[in-house]
């Protein structure tokens, strides 16, 4: 009896490694069947109606631990041969689903040019909603009486940044959707409007009348190479009233001294070439606010989805700080530049986004001083409630806006999404990239300072090196074989 007794215990301590060498054995085995197996295994073969079961004690049963540790490290091998390229003052991050797969300077605060956008545009979709559009309305005091408005009518403008003519419209090789000026005037004309006893007034009162920001460089005002329309709640063909029928850049646009007036007279001319007659000259002011007001027509913009499209793939700077103001705007104060990043700021914190080194001085990325992280831009285009809908908005490389030359006939074309920026002294380029693997990796890549001349081809050739990922067998090569026929 005390044999017995004294050889349980031994027993039982033997019995725990004998079962694990014996799992581990069993593993070893199967594997090894399943392996030969998969040699066999292709798409081709799968409908022949064999049957092939992937064993339970199989290392296959676990891909993705058996497929990371490696992948990440052929990753870091591959990035280390050519980040050292890099300026000094760059900062670089790759993320997959929220892990960082390799980082460098991440977290250092950076001038980022134009990749700003895409955290005006994130706080845009969570702030404003993505199915949000801005109306523009024409009201008067009293109704249409046997056609005619006796008095002034007012065009309030509701912030829309694309409401143009078609004129305008028509020099874009590819124009995103716009809302059309002539919508506006065929809704007056339904309403039975054939003459304006007074005049048509602009009223911009929804947002402030800073044209400009006293803060972007004097090259960016008017007068110099000009980045953006002036600045208006009602602004119609970006607030320019005069343009290049050929060449789109706003350095070759003349911007309206006010962009209400001249909202206002497009309107006027475009009624009477419809046959409407408007007794005074347009102007500017603000519409009376007595709840007697009637509303004589109005028109929506595209929803904030597309308009945070069009500003992203055309790195549109008057979409980007019109967007800005919206978003400062309450039922009590106009939009305000200040009020907007204040709530930009505040949006992307409550949406657990890493603020904490970003300083923002508008919404384009016109000024010099914006400072963001590597590790904000990859984290906004992984957020979990509009990230997608951010990164199909961006631009394809080789296809389409600012990346419409950008990784031409290299293995990039077509699988590079992405927002550029350039600046004096900054080059940067945020987006993600899709691998022949079926991985869609998040990227960011900022540099300051003195810059190479190739500074583009550089950052080319960092994104390039993501291709790669994951080297070696796919999961679809690790993970368990499917049960056919």
């Amino acid at each position: 009896m005390a044999k017995a007794l004294a050889w349980r215990p031994v027993n039982r301590r033997l019995l725990l490694p004998l079962l694990l060498l014996t799992v581990a054995l069993l593993a070893g085995l199967q594997a090894q069947r399943t392996d030969r197996a998969a040699a066999t295994y292709t798409p081709s073969n799968a409908m022949s109606g064999a049957r092939v079961v992937t064993p339970l004690f199989s290392v296959r049963r676990v891909p993705e631990f058996l497929q990371a540790p490696t992948a990440d490290r052929n990753l870091t091998t591959s990035l280390n041969g050519v980040v050292t390229d890099l300026p000094e003052g760059t900062c670089f991050e790759v993320a997959e689903h929220g892990r960082r797969l390799y980082s460098m300077n991440a977290d250092n605060a950076m001038a980022p040019a134009s990749t700003q956008k895409l955290l005006t545009a994130m706080a845009a979709l969570l702030h404003l909603g993505p199915s949000t559009v801005f109306t523009t309305r024409v009201v008067a005091e009293v109704p249409v009486v046997d056609g005619v408005v006796d008095g002034d009518v007012w065009l309030v403008g509701g912030g829309d940044p694309l409401l143009m003519t078609s004129g305008y419209a028509s020099r874009f090789d590819d124009p995103e959707p716009y809302t059309e000026m002539a919508a506006l005037v065929a809704a007056l004309v339904d309403a039975g409007v054939r003459e304006i006893a007074g005049g048509i007034v602009g009223d911009e009162s929804r947002y402030d009348a800073i044209r400009y920001l006293e803060t972007w460089p004097d090259r960016f005002k008017p007068g110099w190479s000009i980045q953006s329309g002036p600045l208006s709640a009602l602004s119609v063909n970006d607030g320019f009233e005069l343009w290049d029928p050929v060449n789109t850049a706003s350095s070759l646009s003349a911007p309206a001294r006010d962009p209400a007036a001249n909202a206002a007279g497009l309107l006027d001319d475009l009624l009477e070439a419809e046959g409407v007659l408007v007794r005074r000259r347009p102007d500017s002011g603000r519409a009376p606010l007595h709840p007697g007001m009637v509303t004589l027509a109005s028109i929506t913009s595209q929803p904030v989805s597309l308009l945070v499209r069009q500003m992203v793939v055309e790195s549109d700077n008057t979409t980007a700080e019109l967007l800005v103001k919206e978003m400062g705007r309450t039922p009590a104060e106009r939009g305000t530049t200040v009020a907007g990043l204040a709530v930009m700021l505040d949006t992307l914190e409550r949406a657990g986004h890493r603020i904490g080194e970003v300083v923002p001085w508008d919404g384009s990325g016109l000024d010099p001083d914006n400072r963001l992280t590597c590790s904000v831009l990859v984290d906004v285009m992984e957020d979990d409630l509009h990230g997608s809908l951010l990164v199909d908005s961006l631009p394809l490389a080789g296809e389409s806006g600012t990346m419409k030359k950008r990784f031409v006939g290299t293995a990039g074309e077509g699988r590079v999404r992405a927002k550029t920026g350039t600046l004096r002294g900054v080059t940067s380029l945020a987006g993600v990239v899709d691998t022949p693997a079926g991985r869609r990796l998040a990227f960011a890549v900022i540099s300051n300072g003195e810059l190479p001349f190739e500074i583009r081809d550089l950052h080319e050739g960092v994104v390039l090196a993501l291709l790669s990922y994951p080297a070696g067998p796919g999961v679809e090569a690790l993970g368990p074989l499917p049960v056919v026929g």
